[in-house]
C-alpha cells in the first residue's frame, strides 16, 4: 500500500520493477555518452594534430631539401673560388649528406614546433612527439638520427623517417596517442648546378642537371641517331646543345642515366668513381675544350664527363657522308650546328653502350 492508501498486487510490482531499472540507468548513461564523446574529441584532435604534423614534415622536408642541396653545391663551389682555394668540404664518404641532414631536420623541428604551438593555442591542449613536450623552439623532438637520404633515380633524391613517433595531445589529465606511419618526401635535383664540371674545368665552365628527355629506361636506349641529318645526328645534338646556351656563354648539355656515371652525391664530394648505386648515376657531355691549356693534358679525350676528367682517351670519332655529292662532316661536340672545331670523341666503352655507328649516311 502507498502512502495515499493504495495497494499494490504482486503482478503490479513486477510491472513496475523495468521502469525502475531504466530510470536508475539513465544517469549512468548519460555520462557514458559525455565520456565516449570526450574520447572522440580527444581522438579526433590527436588525429588532426597527427595529420598536421605530418603535412609540416613533409613540407620542412621537401622544401629544406631543396634548399640543402644547393646550399652543398654552393659550398663546393664558393670554397673552391676563395683564394686561396679551400679544399672541398666533402671529401669525406658521406660527408655531403651530413651537410644536408642538418640543415634538413633543423627545417623539420621548427615546422613541427610552429605547428604544434598554434594547434596548442587553437584547442588549449599540450601535445607532445615521443614524450617531448613541443611548446616552444627549444624543443628538438627530431634528429638527424631519425632520417635517412636515398636515391631511386640520379635526378632526385628521397628523405625518409622510415620509423613512426607517438603524437600524444593531453588535456586535463586524458591523453590520446597516435602512432604516425613512414613519412616519405621527394626533392628534385633538376636546375641546380653541377660542382663537378665547374671546379674540374679549370676554366670554370658551368653546367645545369636538366634529364635528357629521350632517354627509354625500358629499354636502356638513349635515341642519339633516331635521325641524320647533313652536319648532326638527332637526338644527340640536341643533348649536346641541353638548355641551349641562357648565359650567352655555351650550351649546357643534358644529363643522361648512365650505370658508369656519378651520383649527385659523389659530385659534390668531388669524386672520379661512384660510391653509390648504379640506378642513381648520371653522366653529361663536356663541351669544348676547357683543359686544353692544363700542363699535362692530353689532346682527343672522351667527350662524356668523367672520362673527359680523368683522362680517358676517345679514339671514336663520328662522320656524316652526304650521299648527293660526297662531302663528309665530322660531328662537332660544341652546339647543335657543329659551330665549335672540337670534334665530339668518345671511348670504345660508350660507343657500345650508346649504340653509336663511326659513320653515317645522309641520302637528301
Amino acid at each position: 500500500m502507498d502512502e495515499k492508501g493504495f495497494s499494490f498486487t504482486p503482478m503490479a510490482f513486477l510491472i513496475m520493477i523495468p521502469i525502475l531499472l531504466i530510470a536508475i540507468s539513465f544517469s549512468g548513461i548519460v555520462n557514458e555518452i559525455n565520456t565516449i564523446s570526450q574520447i572522440a574529441i580527444g581522438g579526433d584532435v590527436t588525429y588532426t594534430a597527427a595529420n598536421n604534423i605530418i603535412i609540416a614534415i613533409e613540407k620542412g622536408s621537401k622544401d629544406s631539401g631543396r634548399r640543402a642541396a644547393y646550399l652543398a653545391t654552393r659550398q663546393v663551389i664558393d670554397q673552391e673560388a676563395v683564394v686561396p682555394k679551400v679544399p672541398n668540404p666533402f671529401f669525406a664518404t658521406g660527408a655531403s649528406q651530413t651537410f644536408m641532414k642538418n640543415i634538413i631536420i633543423d627545417a623539420i623541428n621548427n615546422n613541427t614546433v610552429y605547428t604544434c604551438k598554434k594547434i596548442q593555442e587553437e584547442t588549449g591542449r599540450q601535445i607532445y612527439i615521443n614524450n617531448i613536450l613541443v611548446d616552444d623552439y627549444t624543443a628538438k623532438p627530431f634528429t638527424t638520427s631519425q632520417i635517412t637520404i636515398d636515391q631511386s633515380d640520379p635526378y632526385s633524391f628521397n628523405i625518409k623517417m622510415t620509423q613512426g613517433f607517438n603524437v600524444t595531445v593531453i588535456q586535463n589529465g586524458q591523453n590520446s596517442t597516435i602512432r604516425t606511419p613512414p613519412i616519405s618526401t621527394t626533392v628534385s635535383l633538376e636546375g641546380l648546378e653541377d660542382p663537378y664540371i665547374w671546379v674540374n674545368s679549370k676554366d670554370r665552365q658551368s653546367n645545369i642537371i636538366y634529364k635528357y628527355p629521350y632517354y627509354t629506361s625500358q629499354f636502356q636506349e638513349y635515341h642519339f641517331d633516331d635521325q641524320i641529318y647533313a652536319i648532326k645526328l638527332e637526338n644527340l645534338a640536341k643533348c649536346i646543345n641541353g638548355t641551349d646556351n641562357p648565359s650567352g656563354i655555351t650550351p649546357r648539355p643534358y644529363y643522361f642515366t648512365d650505370t658508369n656515371g656519378l651520383s649527385f652525391f659523389d659530385r659534390l664530394e668531388g669524386r672520379n668513381s661512384s660510391i653509390q648505386p648504379t640506378y642513381t648515376r648520371m653522366s653529361t657531355f663536356v663541351v669544348g675544350d676547357p683543359l686544353r691549356e692544363e700542363p699535362g693534358y692530353l689532346a682527343g679525350m672522351s667527350c662524356v664527363d668523367h672520362e673527359y676528367f680523368t683522362g680517358v682517351q676517345g679514339p671514336n670519332t663520328i662522320t656524316i657522308t652526304n650521299s648527293a655529292d660526297g662531302s663528309t662532316y665530322t660531328v662537332m661536340d660544341y652546339g647543335s650546328q657543329g659551330w665549335s672545331s672540337v670534334v665530339f670523341r668518345l671511348s670504345n666503352n660508350y660507343m657500345t653502350q650508346f649504340g653509336l655507328s663511326n659513320s653515317y649516311t645522309f641520302t637528301p
